[in-house]
């Protein structure tokens, strides 16, 4: 079970914008992290770390985030930052529930199910401001 990772990166997942990618990937890693904790039976131990490195990652990519939207003149950027906030309380309440609960896949879960709708639901939101900054940077 040691080489089972809960989410396996596919080269579908990049959306071509070399620095959010490698922190995309570096978020996955994290949530990989906590499910081989859970495997080995440190879940419980490794929540707190894990819910500091992945509130001070996703607040890190956030910025980056913004930052290129923002460049890109993308319309909604607004909308994107409310998400960002409302993520870090819902992980917050997500991790006060595993605890409660005594069960660190509570937060695995959660962190699994907002990084599908983050990849799939918010990228795709912004895809052709992307677009356009990339098409800008070619010529």
């Amino acid at each position: 079970m040691m080489n089972v990772l809960y989410i396996v990166w596919k080269p579908h997942d990049d959306i071509g914008v070399p620095i959010i990618d490698e922190q995309h990937r570096a978020i996955v890693a994290t949530i990989n992290s906590l499910y081989y904790f859970i495997q080995e039976g440190w879940g419980l131990s490794a929540l707190a770390p894990t819910l500091n490195i992945i509130k001070s990652y996703s607040s890190f990519h956030f910025k980056t985030e913004e930052g290129i939207l923002s460049k890109a003149g993308y319309k909604e950027l607004h909308k994107h930052i409310m998400a960002q906030k409302q993520f870090t309380k819902d992980v917050d309440a997500a991790a006060q529930e595993a605890i409660a609960y005594k069960d660190a896949f509570i937060l695995l879960k959660f962190l699994k199910d907002w990084w599908i709708s983050h990849l799939k639901k918010e990228h795709v939101e912004y895809a052709a401001s992307l677009d356009t900054l990339k098409e800008k940077s070619d010529d």
